[in-house]
């Protein structure tokens, strides 16, 4: 049984071997070619191609790549080919110094990406007709160490409109009438919606979410510096007497995500300032997180408090003093100085 399984398996790798070859061991023909050995994850020269492939028209050609890289490049109409050693020619090629792939072309045009301090960084120079680089600073380089001065072609910057990443706040416990429940619920359907953000959970109890997006820290006395750079603070609990946390976010301009709480009209917390969720979650609307309110809240003050306790007098006592000490300075300014003359005697 074991055996058939491995034939099955070894048969299959065969055919995909085979039909990758038919797919790419062909001729290749093409006006304008940009050949990069090998499209990482993330990086500038990739950044460049997909740039450049926003505004003209070639074709990729690659030894090896990321999938989401080739896909990127798919998806805004690029023609990608791997090159499998078949035959490629082109009319323009632009390649980095990592080497031109075997390309035939008629114009070959080198583009300079890097700083040079040695030659020890390039085996050999390629072949070009023309060479370019990114930047004044780059091309002085490679010309002190080679004696070869690129000129200068700026890189396209292209910007475009995502959508922002949340930054969630949880400032809890977490334990079970904390909602912690509820706090891996919202995070498994920000994943589950395939949405960009960022959760800050700032616990002293065991909480374990497998997801790079979710980060644990430990309690900090500084939560109102990590609230400042939150756009939500999360607070999903069973019940609250008078979360100070909640307080503290809505008198900084934070919104809540918060649950559906006792509390919420005494504390005016409300639909224009806060996304309230049922115990359930049942009403949990991902794509609306992004509408995030604007605060506009004023905190509830007890005068009582005058009545019981004592004000703490020493910065009246600073300001007291600090204020006459700035009278006497400015006195002593209008009023200059009496000098008395001394008598001289005979």
């Amino acid at each position: 049984m074991l055996a058939d399984v491995v034939k099955q398996k070894e048969e299959q790798q065969q055919r995909e071997y085979q039909e990758m070859l038919e797919k790419y061991n062909k001729p290749v023909k093409r006006n304008t070619i940009i050949y990069f050995s090998y499209f990482h994850i993330i990086g500038g020269i990739e950044t460049w191609i997909y740039n450049l492939a926003k505004r003209y028209e070639f074709s990729i050609v690659y030894d090896r790549a990321e999938d989401n890289q080739i896909k990127r490049l798919e998806s805004i109409g690029v023609e990608t080919i791997k090159n499998v050693g078949q035959k490629i020619e082109c009319d323009t090629l632009l390649f980095c110094i990592s080497g031109d792939g075997g390309i035939k072309a008629k114009k070959k045009l080198l583009f300079i990406h890097g700083i040079y301090k040695s030659k020890d960084e390039i085996k050999k120079i390629p072949e070009y007709d023309e060479i370019y680089a990114v930047s004044q600073v780059a091309a002085n380089s490679f010309y002190n160490v080679f004696g070869i001065m690129p000129k200068v072609l700026y890189n396209h910057i292209d910007i475009e409109e995502k959508e922002k990443p949340l930054i969630i706040g949880v400032f809890s416990r977490l334990s079970k009438e904390k909602g912690g429940h509820r706090v891996k619920y919202l995070a498994d359907k920000l994943i589950e919606n395939n949405k960009p953000f960022l959760m800050l959970i700032f616990t002293d109890l065991p909480f374990e979410y497998d997801d790079e997006r979710v980060l644990f820290m430990k309690p900090t006395l500084d939560s109102m510096g990590w609230m400042n750079i939150c756009d939500y603070i999360c607070q999903l609990s069973d019940e609250e007497a008078g979360s100070l946390t909640i307080q503290e976010a809505l008198k900084m301009g934070k919104p809540l995500i918060i649950t559906k709480l006792p509390i919420l009209e005494e504390f005016g917390i409300n639909k224009n300032n806060s996304k309230i969720l049922e115990f359930d979650m049942s009403n949990l609307d991902i794509d609306d997180l992004w509408n995030i309110p604007k605060v506009n809240w004023h905190e509830p003050v007890s005068k009582e408090w005058e009545d019981i306790m004592k004000k703490k007098l020493f910065r009246e006592k600073y300001n007291e003093v600090t204020e006459d000490k700035k009278i006497k300075v400015e006195k002593f300014k209008e009023e200059p100085k009496k000098t008395t003359k001394k008598k001289v005697g005979k």
